[in-house]
């Protein structure tokens, strides 16, 4: 892996890809964490819709389409995924380097298909799995890709995460979104090429600690009546301030 020119304005070479530091920067920060946007990112299908749920969410929205949500909703969301945001940094601060690095070392070990990357081209219309290893968080996050391994890293290095889905579940549990961090967050990629994706991820995401695992969910497609069910797969954690750590 090449990582050149650093400054937070200029593009840098990040695994053989140029990356341009864009509207979000090259490294997660808090500053440019929750920004706000009204704009719901889902539609709730009609046939879920019951008038008692319909009455439930409509104080959230602006419209009756339920699409824009309200400045109060966007103002209130906002404190909370920043106050998940700091939750989720006391939690990763306290876990050992030690203690991350044998948990992917074991993965390794126990995976001999999954071989380092650094040079994201060799990856192109490559099917398989891969993990991004956030080393300074102690996270990392395994994910699959059916037509373009290459295409899908850059996808969570360039987007992210949408703002009304910032928290999944309450704010002392929820997982951040991989989509939340930036390119150079990634310092290590570990990838295999397999038609097997769906298995091979669905393995690794139940074996790995939870503790070090970004995945908000199991592993495996979403497809079907999975999709509509997702909520019940969700992973919490026990997220605690500083202060509460403390006291312990």
């Amino acid at each position: 892996m090449a990582t050149t020119g650093t400054s937070p304005d200029s593009a840098v070479e990040h695994f053989g890809e140029l990356i341009r530091p864009g509207k979000y920067g090259h490294h997660l920060t808090r500053d440019m964490y929750a920004m706000m946007n009204k704009k719901s990112s889902t539609r709730i299908p009609e046939y879920l819709l019951t008038d008692e749920l319909r009455a439930l969410l409509s104080k959230h929205y602006e419209d009756a389409e339920m699409t824009i949500h309200t400045d109060e909703f966007c103002s209130r969301h906002r404190e909370m995924a920043l106050e998940n945001f700091d939750l989720n940094m006391a939690f990763f601060a306290q876990l050992p380097h030690e203690s991350f690095d044998d948990a992917l070392g074991e993965m390794l070990r126990k995976n001999k298909r999954l071989r380092p990357i650094t040079d994201l081209k060799t990856l192109d219309e490559e099917w398989g799995v891969y993990v991004l290893v956030l080393d300074e968080y102690r996270q990392a996050y395994i994910g699959q890709a059916s037509w373009d391994m290459r295409k899908r890293i850059k996808a969570h290095w360039s987007g992210t995460k949408q703002f009304d889905r910032l928290l999944w579940g309450g704010v002392e549990e929820s997982v951040m979104s991989i989509d939340s961090f930036r390119a150079l967050d990634t310092t290590r990629i570990f990838a295999s090429r397999t038609i097997n994706y769906d298995a091979l991820e669905t393995r690794l995401v139940n074996t790995f600690p939870p503790d070090f695992l970004l995945n908000r969910i199991g592993g495996g497609e979403v497809t079907g009546l999975r999709g509509l069910f997702l909520s019940t797969e969700m992973k919490r954690r026990q997220l605690i301030a500083d202060e509460a750590a403390d006291n312990l």
